[in-house]
């Protein structure tokens, strides 16, 4: 009896079929996890993030750029002010300058007239016309005649010359021809 040994029962072999298709769905299946947001979307994600990055760094930039040309705006108006603020400055120079040249005018406008009337007397006795000296008024202690001229001696030729601005070099004698030539005085027929 021996042989009458009760064999085991055979248990259920695999089905190679069935675990092949299960692989290929699994394949298949695995396959469309790119197609999940959390795989799919993080890249479009962090790709937009890296254009936000980028645009606020050229955000930054442009208002660097504002910042930049809003203080040298700033300071063109300062100058611009400063320019105001110099204007009627310079225009009173000018102003200045405008009446110094109207009184020099006005000055030599009347030595000239004097000179005139001066080339007239050429006797010692005629009365002369004073000049205007440098600064505006009649020169001080102008000689009368052309013998006062004369009787001039060194520091009052030289004070004369000096008021209508004339070099005060030489002798007495030059400086006194130098003063009658500038007057207009013309001696000699006594």
């Amino acid at each position: 009896m021996a042989d009458n040994q009760p064999q085991p029962a055979l248990r259920p072999l695999p089905n190679l079929k069935i675990i092949v298709q299960c692989l290929r769905t699994i394949v298949t299946e695995v396959e469309k996890f790119e197609n999940l947001p959390a795989f799919d979307q993080g890249a479009r994600i962090l790709a937009a993030l890296q254009e936000l990055q980028q645009g606020m760094a050229g955000l930054q930039q442009g208002q660097a750029d504002h910042e930049q040309r809003l203080v040298e705006l700033q300071h063109n108006v300062v100058e611009l002010q400063q320019r105001q603020l110099d204007l009627p400055q310079g225009q009173a120079g000018i102003l200045e300058h405008i009446q110094r040249l109207e009184d020099d005018s006005s000055r030599r406008d009347k030595n000239n007239i004097a000179r005139a009337i001066n080339s007239t007397g050429n006797l010692r006795a005629n009365l002369l016309e004073p000049l205007y000296g440098l600064n505006g008024l009649l020169v001080p202690n102008f000689p009368r005649t052309g013998a006062d001229i004369e009787r001039l001696g060194g520091d009052g030729i030289n004070a004369l010359l000096a008021a209508l601005g004339l070099e005060m070099g030489g002798t007495v004698v030059a400086r006194k021809e130098r003063f009658k030539k500038y007057i207009g005085f013309v001696a000699g027929m006594d």
